[in-house]
């Protein structure tokens, strides 16, 4: 007969596997036309209310990977390349460059061109900012692991 105080050893824990998503899967580009109200000293955009933008942008992206909130946590980089001005119609693209753990990259593009004529697009702006995805009580939590596919590769 078996011994009742003997103890069985515990199955070993299994591993789930994180979900896997692509940057398009988060993809994110808002919109926005912009106005005196957005105007500096200088007659061009200022430079905060683009930072609002990217910020924006960047939080809806790193939300729709992480399936939740996420805050920003580290403007990694923030590049203004040419000046904004009242009437342009800026374009503001977001997607996951990086998915740790808890925390996710977000490489953001910025475009401006008029409102009203099809002219061309001009890069005005890059950046890069990192997320952690939190839980209610504000604890980081874990999210998707990232899947990139290089150009050209299969």
């Amino acid at each position: 007969m078996a011994d009742p105080t003997a103890s069985t050893p515990s199955p070993a824990p299994t591993a789930t596997a994180r979900p896997v998503k692509t940057p398009d899967d988060s993809r994110v580009v808002l919109a926005h036309i912009m106005s005196e109200h957005d105007t500096n000293l200088y007659g061009t955009i200022h430079g905060g209310v683009m930072m609002k933008l990217i910020d924006d942008a960047a939080a809806a992206a790193a939300g729709r990977h992480a399936d939740g909130p996420a805050v920003t946590v580290a403007v990694d980089r923030m590049s203004f390349l040419a000046p904004v001005r009242a009437g342009d119609l800026l374009s503001v693209e977001a997607a996951l460059e990086r998915a740790g753990r808890t925390s996710m990259t977000v490489g953001v593009r910025v475009t401006a061109e008029r409102w009203n004529s099809a002219g061309p697009t001009t890069e005005v702006a890059t950046a890069f900012l990192t997320f952690v995805a939190i839980d209610a009580d504000g604890t980081p939590r874990e999210v998707p692991a990232l899947e990139v596919s290089l150009p050209g590769l299969s």
